[in-house]
């Protein structure tokens, strides 16, 4: 009886040692997905921004992997503002291009 609950038990703590190697990061950021976003905000958003965005999403993954979780959260989180920095810029550029045009038109139309 004694030997079936020590090894029930060393069952028990091999399970959650197996558990508490495969869990989580606590830090909750894919850093490969921040560096595709990076990449793709230089694609399809302000490039000077998203280069930096690149740099900072680097630079977080390598302190994440060397164990210095403070500071690759301070580097991601830099990396996600100018990732969505990038993004803005670039939206409000196709949004207000057009509607600057416009407005310059109108006025021009009035004008005459």
């Amino acid at each position: 009886m004694q030997v079936m609950e020590d090894e029930e038990n060393a069952a028990e703590s091999l399970m959650s040692n197996m558990e508490a190697a495969h869990s989580p990061s606590p830090i909750h950021c894919c850093w490969l997905r921040l560096r595709y976003l990076a990449a793709t905000s230089i694609i399809c958003g302000c490039s000077c921004l998203g280069v930096m965005a690149l740099v900072f999403a680097v630079k977080a993954e390598e302190r994440h992997k060397a164990g210095q979780s403070e500071e690759a959260i301070y580097w991601g989180a830099r990396a996600r503002r100018l990732i969505l920095a990038s993004f803005a810029v670039w939206f409000a550029v196709l949004v207000l291009g057009p509607l600057l045009l416009w407005l310059l038109s109108y006025t021009i139309a009035q004008a005459e």
